[in-house]
């Protein structure tokens, strides 16, 4: 029991030491002043968002997935961050970023979503993807950088229907 907890505070470190690098990589790119979690009202129901800018525009939710060798996301793990995007498609921000930390994730997530029936992928829409590489738990090129949509480099690519 007592190993489980050292565990666990051990990755929720590790979290938060991503989400604090996370948070100043977007404070450069958007030129913010803060990003900080936050607890937002969506009807009846409290949700966390990750990251969000101080002056409300951007919301962010980062995806830190353990790191997997299946050719697949679980079904389980699709519908969480399906819903993540349900969510953020709630929240009256300008900008809405869905944010990996694994570069296999993002790819398998982007992939699987660009294949999915209209109405799925209509859910995303106005959702920036997009991921900050991370090796090895700890961030591995320069601050001020991060890959989205799939090859677009430094730069941020909203996914509407794959721009149909």
């Amino acid at each position: 029991m007592k190993k489980d907890r050292i565990f666990q505070e051990t990755l929720q470190e590790k979290n938060q030491r991503q989400k604090t690098v996370i948070a100043r990589i977007l404070k450069c790119k958007f030129k913010k002043e803060e990003f900080k979690t936050v607890k937002i009202l969506v009807g009846d129901q409290l949700f966390t968002i990750d990251l969000m800018s101080n002056d409300d525009k951007i919301a962010v939710k980062i995806i830190n997935p353990r790191r997997t060798s299946h050719e697949k996301i679980s079904p389980g793990k699709f519908q969480h961050i399906f819903a993540i995007c349900i969510i953020l498609r709630a929240i009256d921000s300008e900008r809405k970023l869905l944010i990996f930390t694994n570069k296999m994730m993002y790819q398998k997530f982007y992939r699987i979503i660009k294949t999915m029936p209209s109405l799925i992928r209509d859910t995303i829409q106005g959702i920036e993807i997009a991921w900050i590489p991370f090796d090895n738990d700890e961030y591995s090129e320069p601050r001020t950088n991060f890959r989205s949509n799939e090859g677009s480099l430094n730069q941020i690519g909203r996914t509407k229907n794959e721009r149909n």
